[in-house]
This record gives structure tokens, sequence and C-alpha cells, in this order.
């Protein structure tokens, strides 16, 4: 009998000896969630919001032969996350998929996370993990789960050239039936030497191209009832730099929002690309996705996103060359 006992306290002491030895399951690499959906070149996916616990990573992987970036903003307090195409110009990292696979670490914190699709075509899968040894909220697509985020109602792109010092302005109206959001993302690309334009014949007519290396600076000015050509005009949406970005959120009925496109050193070529947004809900701040066959697949959280400075700067002084 004593003999039974002393085997049934060693087994005993064995067997609690063996689950301290077995770390806690807790502690180990968890998948929150796995988001998958298709993109082609240059559509940029919802935005997706995820709270972290502790420190996580986030990847995306893609179809063969296509590259996926993956953007991340974190957010404070209690707003809203931005629209995809804000994030493309204001975000706090970016993972470039140039082998089929972005990864980033993300720090504990609320994190807004944006897919591009920057060249090819296809599906992608992105994955958020954590170590944490605690659960953590799975990440769900933004707002949470109705209504879903805003369209683009309409869409405009102008494309030209400047010179040093000169500008061109563009004219939007706001009808009566209002918008929700109005944005312009702006893009350039020429030399800041002074190189004289070479003129390059194609099927759509004559295209410029500058002729020698380096970089220029335009900058993007948006006022509401006041054309910079005819007139003295101050604003607080501005945005300086290659990859300018300015959103009205929401704009004034029946006013006219006029873009100025600054050279302010170099020349070379622009592109200015103009979405508007239309929502609707109970009482107007409830956004729900309107259809639209120009919407393709980005999405804004239109009523939310505004980009207002805190003081307002004049019109600079410029040769308007080209105005509509």
């Amino acid at each position: 009998m004593k003999n039974f006992w002393k085997i049934g306290i060693t087994c005993l002491m064995l067997f609690v000896c063996a689950l301290v030895a077995i770390p806690a399951s807790a502690e180990d690499v968890s998948i929150l969630s796995e988001q998958q959906a298709s993109l082609y070149q240059g559509q940029t996916s919802q935005v997706y919001e995820v709270n972290l616990n502790c420190p996580g990573t986030a990847t995306v992987t893609s179809s063969y032969g296509a590259r996926f970036d993956l953007y991340a903003k974190k957010k404070w307090g209690y707003g809203s996350c931005p629209s995809s195409g804000s994030m493309m110009y204001n975000y706090d990292k970016v993972a470039r998929g140039y082998s089929g696979t972005a990864t980033m670490t993300l720090e504990a914190g609320t994190w807004c996370l944006m897919v591009n699709c920057y060249s090819g075509s296809g599906s992608y899968t992105l994955r958020v993990t954590s170590s944490c040894p605690y659960p953590t909220p799975y990440p769900t697509p933004y707002p949470t789960p109705y209504p879903t985020p805003c369209g683009v109602y309409k869409t405009d792109s102008r494309t030209g050239y400047l010179n040093q010092g000169q500008a061109a302005v563009y004219g939007y109206f706001i009808p009566s039936d209002g918008r929700s959001k109005i944005e312009w993302s702006m893009t350039s690309s020429g030399s800041s030497g002074g190189s004289t334009p070479i003129i390059v014949a194609s099927t759509g007519g004559p295209s410029i191209e500058s002729s020698s290396y380096g970089s220029s600076t335009f900058d993007l000015y948006v006022f509401k009832d006041c054309n910079p050509k005819n007139s003295y005009c101050n604003t607080r949406y501005y945005s300086y730099g290659p990859n300018s970005y300015v959103s009205v959120a929401p704009p004034s009925s029946g006013s006219t929002y006029y873009v100025m496109i600054y050279a302010r050193s170099g020349s070379g070529t622009y592109n200015l690309k103009m979405n508007s947004y239309k929502c609707f809900g109970s009482g107007g701040s409830t956004p729900i996705i309107v259809a639209s066959a120009d919407a393709g697949s980005q999405f804004s959280t239109a009523s939310t996103d505004d980009t207002a400075a805190a003081s307002e700067v004049a019109a600079p002084t410029a040769e308007i060359v080209a105005s509509e």
C-alpha cells in the first residue's frame, strides 16, 4: 500500500511539472483577422479600423505579378478614419509590395488600414496578427457594420504644363442638391533647371515633356467664391508640394470653389483629380454609399474629412495661363 501511494504521488508531481513546462497558448502569435478583396491598377480598398492592445503585424499578400501597397494611419481620440483617397497622401506608415508581400509592424493603439493596387490586378489578403497576452478585438471595415462608406459620386481630371511663376485655375460649382465632400489631389513632375519643353506628337493631340532632369514644386490652393484670376483671395485650404491634397467637407451649396495650381519653382506637368461625394442618412449625419458609374471602388467618410488649416494664406502672385 505504501508503494502504491509513493507511485501515485510521484506521478502527480510529474504531471504538475509538465503543466508548468508547457507555454501558455495566449502568448503565441494569433491571427486576428483575414480580409480578402480584388482590385485593379489604381484602385484603393475600403478603410479598415483595427484596435490593438499590444504591438502587432499587418501583412498584405497579392496575386502573382501584381503590386499591392499597404497604408496605415494611427487614429487618436474619438475621430474617424480618413478616406482612402486622403490616406494616399496623409499616412503614418506605408509598406510597398514589391515582391508580392507588404508587411509592417503596428504599435498598440487604433489604426486605419488601406490597400492600394499600384500595378497589375487581382486579389489580395490583408492579415493582422498579434501576440497579446489577452484578447484583442477583431478588425472590421470602417464604419462597422453599417452604413457602408460613401462612394465617389462625380470625378474630373485635368492636366497641363506650367513654367515657374505661372498658375492654372479651375472652377467647381456646387449645385443646390449639395455634396457631402469635394476633394482634389494633385501630382506634378518636371525640372527645376528651366529647361525648354519639347512638344511630342500623340494620337490625342500634342503633349509636353521636359528635356532635363530635376524636380519642380507645384502648390495647390482652393478658394471659395473668389477667383484669383480677377481678385485678391485668401483661403484656409491649401497644400504644398508635388503630392498635394485638399478636401472640403461639406462644401456650401450654390458656391463655386476655384482651384489654383501654382508653379512655385521649376517647370513641368501637373495632374489634377477631383472627386465629389454625395451621401445620405438620418439627419445627414450617417453616410451611405451612393451608386455611380464613376464610383469605382474608392470610399470616404465624407462628412468628417476636412483639411482646412488654422490660418489663412493669400493667393500667390502668378501669371494665369489656364482658366476654366
